[in-house]
């Protein structure tokens, strides 16, 4: 099975007020390294939902994880596309009379061949007509993504500088009156065929109608209809992570608004750590195979520890017994304690009473050569220490433990109680950033 990541780097962009940041830096005498990110309710590869700009419209929580996860059919318009626009009937044309998948991608063409970073891109897209935004609900869809934008850009200037009118606003606008999500900016689009399985998961909040997300195509899969387990913390405000997110919704001048900002400074939430995280030499994110992707995305053995008293060690012996040998190489090991949903993921408590993986354990995941490891948990015991004081790099002895065998972490899962199977396919996505020790991520749990 290959993976295929259909979505634009997040990187500072003259377009957009989102970007990615560093939070930490080596380079700057800090002690670990760390990836940050500022979403200002729109950017590069990103997902929207009806209640965006339409008020008792869904948001993106509303909506089902079948929404953003299954078998997508690709219509290729990319010909039609080279008269600037692409009619209703030619939309028609391409699907025929039945029924859509409820995931479907438009393939214009214009993503690849002109770059996200040049102005061209937003004043050249090619128009799609708003009717076709109808006729796909009509058949089925519930999400459209497309190669190209949506945004219109105003001028800030007092020079008479003009903005950039986008002609597919109102095709967007239509999409959300008709109760679609639109995701847009997609790209690498020559790589995919007719059908694929695709993961286009925003990254979970509370209330938001917008979200950033990174795509990626299945080429080959089990089975059409899957139960799939959404198994992230949603990002909200926290007594410990710096994180600051705020919520507009009213009405303004230029219409109705309902959008979530926020700005995330660290490790938290559902999120991965390449090496370099903790390790100054460690391999960084983007020389993880697949930029993490191979590693990410795959079979996986859910070892159940959700008895155990909190806190409590995890041993060697407590993950022979519970994993009744039957972990395989180059799989990804899930350790479910239920913390988050024991204690709740605000409390101080889920650093004070969480397990602790001790140095035997560890040495016992390191031997099975999996993927990633992935917690519901803090795996170090110094952890614990954390609400009262600062925590040194060298503290964290699972970590780098971990970390000097080359293997990434999956942290801060949640609800893996839901899934009702141990050996399953596991799909975390991690947004494509230009950050290197980590991402954040959207994570869920497939059971062909």
């Amino acid at each position: 099975m290959n993976y295929i990541s259909l979505s634009q780097t997040i990187e500072p962009h003259w377009f957009w007020d989102s970007f990615p940041l560093v939070s930490q830096s080596y380079q700057d005498g800090d002690e670990f390294q760390e990836f940050g990110l500022r979403w200002a309710g729109k950017g590069f590869t990103y997902a929207s939902a009806p209640g965006w700009h339409f008020p008792n419209k869904p948001t993106l929580d509303d909506l089902e994880i079948n929404d953003f996860a299954g078998v997508a059919e690709v219509i290729d318009l990319s010909e039609n596309a080279k008269s600037g626009f692409i009619a209703a009937g030619d939309f028609t044309n391409k699907i025929g009379l039945g029924p859509l998948s409820k995931l479907i991608i438009i393939k214009t063409g214009h993503a690849s061949s002109i770059p996200i970073r040049r102005r061209e891109y937003f004043t050249q897209t090619p128009k799609l007509a708003p009717a076709i935004a109808e006729i796909a609900a009509e058949r089925g869809v519930r999400n459209i993504c497309v190669d190209f934008s949506c945004d219109s850009f105003n001028s800030k200037r007092e020079d008479f500088t003009n903005g950039i009118f986008n002609p597919n606003s109102e095709f967007r606008d239509r999409a959300h009156q008709a109760g679609l999500v639109v995701t847009e900016n997609l790209c690498n689009l020559e790589q995919i065929k007719s059908k694929v399985f695709l993961l286009a998961l925003p990254i979970k909040g509370e209330g938001m109608t917008t979200s950033p997300t990174r795509p990626v195509a299945l080429t080959s899969w089990p089975s059409d209809n899957p139960s799939i387990y959404d198994v992230s913390t949603p990002l909200l405000n926290h007594w410990r992570w710096r994180m600051e997110i705020w919520r507009e919704k009213g009405n303004y001048e230029s219409g109705y608004l309902d959008q979530t900002q926020y700005i995330q400074s660290g490790h938290a939430f559902t999120h991965c750590d390449a090496p370099r995280h903790m390790e100054q030499t460690g391999p960084t994110i983007q020389e993880l195979p697949n930029m993490g992707l191979d590693l990410f995305l795959g079979d996986a053995s859910i070892i159940d520890i959700s008895d155990i008293k909190l806190p409590s060690p995890v041993t060697a012996e407590l993950l022979e017994h519970r994993s009744g040998g039957n972990i395989g190489k180059n799989k990804r090991i899930i350790l479910r304690s239920d913390l988050t949903n024991r204690l709740g993921y605000k409390s101080t408590r889920w650093h004070t009473h969480a397990p602790n993986i001790e140095p035997s354990a560890a040495d016992w995941l390191i031997e099975k050569q999996p993927a990633a490891i992935c917690l519901d948990f803090p795996q170090d015991f110094i952890a614990r220490e954390m609400p009262g004081r600062h925590v040194y790099n060298h503290e964290f002895e699972i970590h780098h433990k971990i970390f000097q065998a080359g293997i990434p972490f999956i942290e801060d899962l949640k609800d893996l109680g839901e899934v009702k199977n141990n050996n399953i396919f596991l799909a975390a996505v991690p947004l494509k950033m230009t950050c290197i020790d980590g991402a954040p991520m959207r994570a869920i749990i497939i059971n062909w």
